[in-house]
């Protein structure tokens, strides 16, 4: 039997096993507030299948096609490893990112947002999903279920991404985001200054609360009967997500979840100035905490493959998506505009990449480093790089091992000379930290022992 081997506690499939614990706990939660509610449309009169119930079927749905896909291409293909967590993982995010809910002020549906519709919506989306964002895309260069997602409902542009329930300027008189926001009545007709707050309360309060729906403030943070079944419930997000981040800190990265908040309120703030609000702070709570922006700054912005591995590179990626998430909402009345910012921000993550780098040195310094588990070396399993960038901040001479084994694969010496590959004394950080287990070390050296000859 092979010597034990030693590295830090972390590995891909705990890390997919600590974030699927948190999705399933936003889950429960989204089917326990649900639960009680049984949609009905204001127009017709017909009743659907119990909220709650919807979610726990569609999060079903959803893992089980996107587990069934990983295991299908491990047996079809082979090339592909089986990452069943990964694809659970995916598929919970499917379902959390996915609408549900009948608000009362409905008028117009393009999409499915009840059973049995969603059900078609959310196995399609993780089909798509895995098969071209997780399977077939070798790097993946976008978040896979935000794309998936709007492949999928592009054909919807018109009722879903120009949103024209919430462009609804008649008798209902529902406000737009570009103009003054106001507090009070909902004005008949859409004269006098518009009542976003009463628009919220219409939307998100619970259909059988309507004679006297909870304050904006309850509604955004505590409880939402329609939207992301991720963000019915902006605590139990904030709480699941912090979780996380504490026990995985090393490898989450949280700085785009805090730049992406914090340059969202910031915003929202400016546009409050610009549109001359008299209520401030029913934008804010708007763009801070509707579901798809609480949700998807938490767990989607978060995803380590579609990222910046550099902690600048990270900042500047939470700023960006969190201007122009308030852009597209405003400019669009695309209400789910962070999705789309989302996909965009993707497109620049090999540009941020190069941002903030570490400068190499030749002294050594020894950082601080996780406390060493043993592994039996037949059970240490090989992952591809997730791009979490723990291999950077504990290197002694600050080099980016990763980012020179990608250099070795491409036999690219010009970028192993640049990346300073020669300063390595084998110390054996980067594998040890790596949650792929990829020997980054034997990588380093050996692009060393390269440039040497060269």
């Amino acid at each position: 039997m092979s010597k034990p081997k030693e590295y830090s506690a972390m590995t891909k499939d705990k890390l997919m096993l600590y974030t699927l614990i948190a999705l399933i706990a936003i889950t429960v939660v989204s089917a326990i507030l649900w639960y009680p509610v049984t949609p009905t449309n204001l127009m017709t009169g017909e009743t659907s299948l119990n909220l709650g119930l919807t979610v726990i079927l569609c999060a079903l749905i959803s893992v089980g096609v996107a587990v069934g896909i990983d295991a299908l291409f491990y047996k079809l293909v082979s090339d592909s490893p089986l990452n069943l967590m990964s694809a659970a993982v995916f598929g919970l995010i499917v379902t959390l990112s996915y609408s549900l809910g009948l608000p009362s002020m409905n008028t117009e549906i393009g999409l499915p947002v009840v059973a049995p519709g969603a059900f078609i919506y959310v196995a399609l989306i993780s089909l798509v999903g895995m098969v071209l964002f997780k399977k077939l895309m070798g790097r993946k260069l976008v978040n896979p279920a935000a794309a998936a997602k709007m492949l999928v409902l592009l054909p919807l542009f018109n009722a879903v991404f120009i949103a024209v329930d919430h462009l609804k300027t008649g008798m209902l008189g529902v406000p737009a985001l570009a103009g003054p926001i106001g507090a009070g009545i909902l004005p008949v007709g859409g004269n006098g200054l518009a009542s976003f707050s009463s628009y919220l309360q219409g939307c998100y309060a619970n259909p059988a609360l309507m004679s006297s729906p909870p304050d904006v403030t309850y509604l955004m943070i505590v409880e939402k009967f329609h939207g992301w079944v991720g963000g019915a419930s902006s605590i139990a997000v904030i709480v699941a997500g912090i979780a996380l981040f504490i026990v995985a800190r090393r490898f989450i990265k949280w700085r785009i979840t805090l730049a992406y908040f914090a340059s969202i309120a910031i915003m929202s703030v400016l546009m409050s100035v610009a549109f001359a609000d008299t209520d401030m702070t029913t934008r804010l709570l708007f763009e801070v905490f509707i579901g798809s922006s609480i949700f998807l700054g938490f767990f989607m912005a978060t995803d380590p493959a579609t990222t910046p591995i550099t902690y600048t590179g990270q900042l500047i990626f939470g700023v960006g998506l969190g201007v122009l998430t308030v852009l597209i909402q405003t400019g669009m009345n695309f209400f789910g505009g962070s999705i789309l910012a989302l996909i965009i921000m993707n497109l620049t993550v090999s540009k941020l990449d190069q941002i903030g780098k570490l400068k190499p040195r030749t002294e050594k310094k020894e950082p601080k480093l996780p406390k060493a588990k043993q592994f039996p070396a037949e059970k240490v399993k090989e992952y591809q790089c997730m791009r979490c960038g723990a291999c950077m901040r504990v290197c002694c001479h600050n080099l980016s091992p990763i980012l020179i084994k990608q250099a070795l694969d491409k036999q690219d010496f010009d970028t192993l000379a640049k990346l300073h590959a020669d300063y390595c004394t084998g110390c054996g950080h980067c594998t040890f930290i790596c949650p792929a287990r990829l020997d980054l070390r034997k990588s380093v050296l050996t692009a060393k022992g390269m440039l040497r000859q060269e």
